[in-house]
């Protein structure tokens, strides 16, 4: 819940797993915001949402509808497009992709703020705005004992922040089933540091592509 400029007023930050709304949710989230005065929802390009002039009540109100769908950490408001599974030119799932590496985080009890919000994009097209996430995506192919698997090029240390942007580095191509163990290796890494990931990234800039090395090399 973040407070407003505006006494007595408030913003509610909604971020479903992906971008993909339980149906059921938001249809009760459109219901219970017709009797709430000025109260509106705008959508941000990293799949938030923001239910904004809400007074206390209402603001606490929206935050019980939503904790249950709802990113509970940083790595959990990750980035990815709609992903080949209904995308007719994406070439790989990036949805599935992200669903995996988060149950792999949660299952590692990878804690907050070790894992920073990656983005991923299923094809080359960047929906899932790859370049720019300290952590990104790109699906792809590679070849794994002379056949072709499902992949994703990694890029890193991309960045948005207006007068800081940069586009991410390619680092290198991994299979996709293994990337869910990459960012958990990761995860680990950071979290034995003691440090949270922005900082560990900054005291060690190649270190990121160094533990990836296991992960790029050709099979």
């Amino acid at each position: 819940m973040i407070k407003q400029k505006q006494e007595g007023l408030y913003t509610v930050a909604w971020h479903p797993i992906g971008g993909m709304p339980n149906t059921d949710v938001f249809c009760a989230l459109n219901d219970a915001v017709q009797d709430m005065n000025e109260v509106e929802m705008r959508l941000s390009p990293d799949e938030t949402a923001y239910f904004i002039n809400l007074t206390a009540d209402e603001a606490e109100k929206i935050l019980t509808m939503t904790k249950d769908n709802s990113a509970q950490t940083v790595f959990e408001t990750s980035v990815s497009c709609i992903g080949a599974s209904v995308c007719q030119i994406g070439a790989r799932d990036s949805q599935a992709l992200l669903n995996a590496c988060i149950k792999a985080v949660k299952e590692a009890d990878i804690p907050d703020k070790a894992l920073p919000q990656i983005h991923i994009s299923g094809c080359p097209s960047s929906c899932g705005t790859h370049q720019t996430g300290i952590i990104g995506f790109r699906g792809g192919m590679k070849k794994v004992d002379g056949q072709p698997q499902p992949a994703f090029v990694l890029y890193v240390n991309g960045c948005e922040q207006q007068g800081k942007e940069v586009m991410g580095t390619e680092v290198g191509t991994i299979q996709a089933d293994r990337i869910p163990e990459f960012l958990v290796k990761l995860g680990n890494t950071v979290a034995e540091s003691g440090l949270d990931f922005n900082t560990w990234n900054e005291k060690n800039k190649s270190a990121i592509n160094e533990i990836a090395l296991e992960y790029t090399k050709e099979c």
